[in-house]
């Protein structure tokens, strides 16, 4: 097959094909911008005095500001991993024909490497477009040379390039994995549709997960490393650590998702005789993956928005213990020597813009889950059709819908808002903070006297108060995304009905 034929080939579909094209495209875009940005962050020298805000002069928030994009970049490439899969069945289809018509695996494979990668490196190019554009845009010292933004900072170049062609690769990558059943064989689409049993083993994926952060967190605070033990590598095996735990953490999450869905669907069966119910429960045995497959960027987005709740309650709870240790009367002041009222608006202002972000992925994965419902409506288009012809109401079945979606979202938004929780609480489960100041210990006129710097004795005092649990906060992060997943099922259902076409039976 020669290299226009395949070219021909990757972008010949259907309405789905092309909408997914375009999705990865802006996914790897997005992905590229995130990742730049986090670059752009680890690049900037603190205590540089360059920039008005906090962020990116104080040397210990800018590594956590570092340290968060590189973490906010997981769910990003969750999304492009995401957008690479719509439209699975109907290319599945295409596919196999194709190794029907002669085609040899590899081919196919090259088919869907093409597809794929030319979609994400135009998404990486939009991607760093917009980035150096933002950079124009955004620059804008003041009368001190003070910058908003490190907007004068730039990347190595072979940071820049790596990123520019890792995540393509890595996008491509992932989709050649992932249809590697239908590239050895035409006849694997029929057997990725038989029932496929769930194991509860991914649950340990999450322990273990869970587990790391805990031991990164009582490595992080012993008395070896914090006498300088490990200097010379803390930072990159923390960071090694960090991102290693989070990856088992939310893969063991989307597997444990995909089970519970299955036990469900099981118990389903046996409690009800609702037509709707038992058509959705069917559905889910089929195809036990198909659902946490679909809202995976949901799920990772709602654990990364519970974990985010969790450090701004810490954060809170932070300034209060500073707060209280000032007023201690041992240190004798009248009042506060220091107000936090601008600390706590700092960070008040970034918790805003963090759930701006979130706000806005979500509903980017919610377009996301909106197509791979419509699109998983098509591939079970004649299945429909004979129901309908049959006499099954469209009202079941937009039920049967609601069910088949619902049955895995709901708890495993619930665990996701837990897991994000319990990740962030291991870091953050006390604030502990001081303040110290020297006290003159003799009498007053002692004091007040010539040598009262000979009764002078420093007195710090510490406490630490235990961080409460923003349970309101990730419940409201939790109903966000319920939110956004009862609406792309209202919308769905609204689009479902061209397929709930008796005359869709007529069609090969």
């Amino acid at each position: 097959m020669r290299p226009a034929g395949i070219l021909r080939l990757a972008f010949a579909g259907t309405r789905a094909d092309r909408v997914r094209v375009s999705v990865t495209a802006a996914g790897a875009a997005v992905a590229v911008l995130v990742l730049l940005s986090c670059a752009t962050v680890l690049t900037i020298e603190p205590n540089s005095g360059r920039y008005h805000s906090r962020m990116f002069t104080d040397a210990n928030i800018l590594t956590n500001v570092a340290l968060a994009t590189l973490l906010f970049s997981i769910p990003i490439m969750f999304l492009v991993a995401q957008c690479a899969r719509l439209g699975a069945p109907g290319r599945n289809r295409r596919l196999a024909a194709i190794r029907m018509a002669g085609a040899t695996p590899g081919q196919v494979g090259w088919v869907v490497a093409v597809e794929t990668g030319l979609a994400a490196t135009i998404g990486a190019a939009l991607g760093v477009a917009a980035y150096f554009a933002g950079r124009m845009l955004l620059d804008n010292p003041g009368p001190g040379g003070q910058r908003p933004l490190p907007t004068d900072v730039l990347p190595p170049g072979r940071v820049i390039v790596g990123i520019v062609i890792g995540v393509p690769l890595l996008a491509t990558l992932l989709t050649v994995v992932l249809l590697r059943r239908v590239a050895i064989t035409p006849f694997g689409v029929v057997r990725q549709s038989r029932q496929q049993r769930v194991r509860a083993w991914p649950m340990l994926l999450l322990v273990v997960g869970l587990a790391g952060l805990a031991a990164i967190n009582a490595v992080m605070r012993s008395e070896y490393v914090q006498h300088g033990g490990m200097s010379t590598s803390r930072e990159n095996l923390l960071v090694l650590g960090l991102l290693t735990c989070t990856i088992l953490m939310l893969l063991g999450l989307m597997f444990t998702v995909a089970w519970i869905g299955y036990q469900s669907a099981r118990l389903l069966l046996r409690v009800t005789r609702r037509p709707s119910a038992l058509i959705a429960a069917r559905q889910i045995l089929a195809d036990p993956y198909d659902g946490s497959r679909s809202f995976t960027v949901i799920l990772v987005l709602t654990a990364f928005g519970s974990a985010a709740m969790m450090l701004h309650s810490w954060l809170v709870t932070e300034v209060a213990v500073r707060t209280y240790a000032m007023r201690d009367p041992a240190l004798g002041y009248d009042a506060p020597p220091m107000d936090l009222g601008g600390t706590a608006a700092f960070r008040s202002d970034v918790h805003d813009i963090v759930n701006t972000v979130l706000l806005g992925l979500t509903a980017v994965a919610a377009l996301t889950l909106l197509i791979a419902l419509v699109e998983s409506g098509v591939a079970r288009r004649h299945t429909i059709a004979a129901l309908v012809a049959g006499g099954t109401p469209r009202a079941v079945l937009a039920r049967a819908m609601c069910w088949r979606v619902l049955l895995p979202a709901v708890p495993g938004i619930a665990i996701a808002g837990v897991v994000g929780m319990l990740a962030m609480r291991a870091f953050t489960a006390t604030a502990t903070g001081g303040w110290g100041r020297n006290v003159c210990t003799g009498t007053p006129a002692q004091c007040a006297g010539n040598d009262a710097g000979n009764y002078l004795e420093y007195v710090s005092v510490t406490h630490t108060f235990r961080t409460p649990v923003p349970w309101g906060e990730i419940g409201g992060v939790a109903s966000a995304s319920l939110l956004a997943v009862l609406l792309v099922i209202a919308a769905s259902v609204l689009l479902q009905r061209s397929s709930t076409n008796p005359a869709e039976l007529r069609s090969g």
